[in-house]
């Protein structure tokens, strides 16, 4: 029996045999070919393949094993086997299941991805494959690459090449392969470079951006917020963890072209008309979440430079409310910022006015020195709108000592006694006691005066007798 009929019969008793005793059959078969007649490489090549798409992982590796080995003896061979998996991918009948699954995806994928470290050159037969594969096998395809493409590393001239060149339709599976090759590493300077000119010049997907993110410039990420802030939610919280160092990746040591206070000024800073406040509110919200990173100090420098802005941007005051809100210990410094912007002239911007009345209202009784700074006009306002906070107010000014009041302008006061209800005097009653005291009086007396009459009339008839 020659050597290639006992090859034969070996593929035959491997095909029908458990996965346990396949592989000391596939073992043979391999000692024959690789070790002691290599030119029947060729030949049975195809043979051997077929046994990737076996249920044992272990007979899947020897495969691997062997086609390694099989690839170092002819170069050649690894065209084959690409055209091999091309065909596969590309077939939507292809005979191997029905319908495609993860897992068959995965079986022809096995021996093709574990070769990708080994021949860097198959990541673009890949992207080509890719392209033309059916919406399941590219989402399996996805998920099926993070260990051999980490194997190549971001260094890797064909990975870089492949970036480079994008091929149109293969933009999703190069965006995974950026996240995979940044996921616990920061970007390389190579790397950041392929992106950006991706970005710039071709593919103006700023989602290409994100992976690289790190690397670049700050007034780089800055342009693009307004764009990566209207992601899907899910997306922007990894941007803000990559940029405020928080996705907790083990050995990452990513050093951010923003510093916390820079990202939520940024934020503060967005064109509007760029971007929709509602995104820019959620972005804030999701700064405000991570109170580790945003603490009392950070915030205070934020707010110190937001209202030095002119003019003054839409949410500072509700992000001054909402920092008071986490660090109630910034009142009195929130308070020197309130009066500020009195000579800021705050009345000036109508949403930053709306959040200054509002923040006194909340901080009250801490505020009532704040709005005594007001022009008369805009404490007339601010009762206007809450009207609560007249009595209060003029209760406070009513407790300073001679002294002080004497300081509180006469337009001021006017403002807090406007519409102050007097207090009730009980006059009525008084004047109708008194009338009633005076007819007594007066009635007291005519009786008496007629009485007299009376008498004297008594004594006049006595008296003529007497005479008489």
């Amino acid at each position: 029996m020659t050597t290639s009929e006992r090859v034969v019969e070996l593929l035959n008793q491997a095909a029908l045999k458990p996965s346990d005793e396949k592989l000391t059959v596939l073992k043979q078969v391999q000692e024959l070919i690789i070790n002691k007649d290599p030119s029947l490489l060729d030949n049975f090549l195809d043979e051997m393949i077929a046994f990737q798409t076996d249920k044992s992982i272990e007979v899947r590796k020897f495969v691997i094993g062997f086609i390694e080995e099989a690839c170092k003896r002819d170069n050649e061979l690894l065209l084959r086997l690409i055209a091999n998996l091309n065909m596969l991918l590309k077939d939507e009948s292809v005979n191997v299941a029905a319908p495609w699954t993860e897992e068959t995806v995965r079986q022809c994928l096995f021996l093709y991805l574990s070769l990708l470290p080994l021949n860097h050159q198959l990541v673009h037969e890949l992207a080509s494959v890719y392209t033309e594969a059916i919406a399941d096998i590219k989402r399996s395809v996805l998920r099926a690459i993070e260990q051999p493409i980490r194997g190549m590393g971001m260094n890797s001239p064909e990975l870089l090449l492949l970036v480079e060149n994008c091929p149109k339709g293969a933009e999703t599976l190069v965006t995974r392969c950026l996240h995979i090759l940044t996921d616990k590493v920061p970007p390389s300077p190579e790397l950041v470079e392929r992106v950006r000119d991706l970005y710039q010049k071709r593919v103006p997907d700023v989602r290409f951006l994100i992976p690289v993110i790190n690397g670049l410039e700050k007034n780089e990420v800055i342009q693009a917020l307004p764009k990566l802030i209207k992601l899907n939610p899910i997306v922007v919280k990894e941007v803000f963890n990559r940029l405020l160092g928080t996705q907790h990746s083990e050995g990452s040591s990513s050093v951010s072209p923003l510093t916390p206070g820079d990202l939520l000024i940024a934020l503060h800073n967005i064109d509007s008309t760029k971007c929709d406040m509602k995104s820019i509110i959620k972005a804030t919200n999701l700064c405000f979440g991570e109170k580790n990173v945003y603490t009392s100090e950070v915030l205070a420098v934020v707010m110190q430079q937001l209202m030095e802005q002119s003019p003054l941007p839409m949410l500072l005051m509700r992000t001054v409310i909402q920092s008071l809100t986490m660090y109630p210990r910034l009142i009195g410094f929130v308070m020197n910022i309130l009066s500020r912007l009195i000579l800021k002239q705050v009345w000036k911007y109508p949403k930053v006015w709306e959040g200054f009345v509002k923040c006194c209202q909340r901080t009250r009784p801490q505020s009532y020195s704040v709005l005594l700074q007001l022009p008369a006009a805009q404490l007339t306002s601010v009762f206007e709108r809450c009207p609560e906070l007249r009595e209060p107010l003029f209760h406070h000014v009513q407790s300073y000592t001679p002294h002080q009041q004497a300081h509180i302008p006469n337009s001021i006061m006017a403002v807090l006694e406007a519409k102050k209800k007097p207090e009730p005097k009980l006059v009525q009653p008084v004047m109708e006691e008194e009338s009633f005291c005076h007819d007594a009086h007066c009635l007291i007396i005519a009786t008496m005066q007629r009485n007299v009459v009376r008498e004297r009339e008594r004594e006049r008839p006595l008296q003529q007798q007497q005479r008489g």
